[in-house]
């Protein structure tokens, strides 16, 4: 056996003492995302934003003063032509390592933003699907519990989130009032309502499940735990399976009751507030949602 050593470069070993550099890169990328999660970002968001900066970061393979804006074009025609990835996807991981450069240069880590003139990806807007009230009828026909009932009236009710609807708590139901707060995205709080259907089987729920403190929906390990995300979507599929309805999935009831709440009149602004959401900016302009009763609306539009 024969070892070719003639490339092999040996050095003297050190023992000096490395100083900590708050200006490097590696400093300047943790606390970039120190910054995101005081932000409120969720932990989910904070690894995609980790994700798109560690992907981008090994195609360049340059210091962050070194990278220009030709630099991300070339990395975003790689992903278009070489991954061909959806326009929407590209635009996504665009705005992730765009914000990380913008936010780079407002903290004087590199000297100029090569992310500035970027230009954003064109995406072709496409309508988002919601269940017709005939697929909603069929949902309900195929609940065979009222675990699966008190879920589906829960989404089609308050149009949480399924990651806001498995931290509802007994302690933040206001069962006279008939609302209870929770926390969306950006860590915001907001009121989200609770109509006299999902009502009547929150309290069969409790008759069999009394509690109150904790998740509302009780998780594997009954009364105290928190149901998964996964264990919703998996509720979800199975009540859909057996109802015969296709493309059935949590974030749908939320879309069912945008739209049911629009074509029965209920106005932008107090959807927008509804859902939790942080758009509809010009629509913001010239109406004042301060003056609205939005429970009073929610129980005139929502069934």
């Amino acid at each position: 056996m024969t070892f070719n050593l003639s490339k092999l470069q040996l050095e003297e070993s050190r023992n000096e003492v490395i100083i900590y550099d708050e200006t490097s890169d590696i400093a300047a990328y943790k606390q970039f995302f120190i910054s995101l999660k005081l932000r409120g970002l969720s932990d989910r968001s904070i690894q995609l934003y980790m994700y798109n900066i560690d992907k981008f970061n090994r195609f360049i393979a340059k210091p962050f003063k070194e990278i220009s804006t030709g630099d991300i074009r070339t990395y975003i025609a790689h992903r278009t032509l070489i991954d061909k990835i959806a326009n929407s996807t590209l635009d996504h991981e665009r705005g992730v390592i765009t914000r990380f450069f913008k936010w780079l240069y407002e903290e004087d880590f590199i000297d100029s933003d090569p992310g500035k003139r970027v230009e954003k990806i064109k995406v072709k807007k496409r309508l988002l699907e919601s269940f017709t009230q005939q697929e909603v009828e069929l949902l309900r026909a195929a609940c065979d519990d009222v675990k699966k009932m008190m879920v589906l009236e829960l989404l089609l009710s308050t149009a949480c989130r399924v990651a806001e609807l498995v931290t509802l708590k007994m302690e933040n139901y206001d069962v006279d009032g008939g609302k209870i707060s929770v926390i969306g995205k950006g860590n915001k709080e907001r009121i989200v309502f609770i109509h006299s259907r999902a009502k009547m089987f929150i309290d069969a729920y409790l008759e069999k499940f009394p509690h109150k403190f904790g998740p509302i929906i009780c998780g594997g390990d009954g009364i105290g735990s928190q149901m998964s995300t996964s264990g919703i979507q998996k509720m979800i599929k199975t009540i859909a399976r057996k109802a015969g309805v296709e493309k059935a999935y949590p974030h749908k009831f939320r879309r069912t009751t945008a739209t049911d709440a629009s074509n029965h009149g209920m106005k932008l602004i107090d959807i927008k507030e509804l859902l939790g959401h942080s758009s509809a900016e010009t629509t913001l302009l010239y109406i004042d949602s301060s003056k609205n009763d939005l429970k009073a609306k929610h129980e005139k539009y929502v069934y």
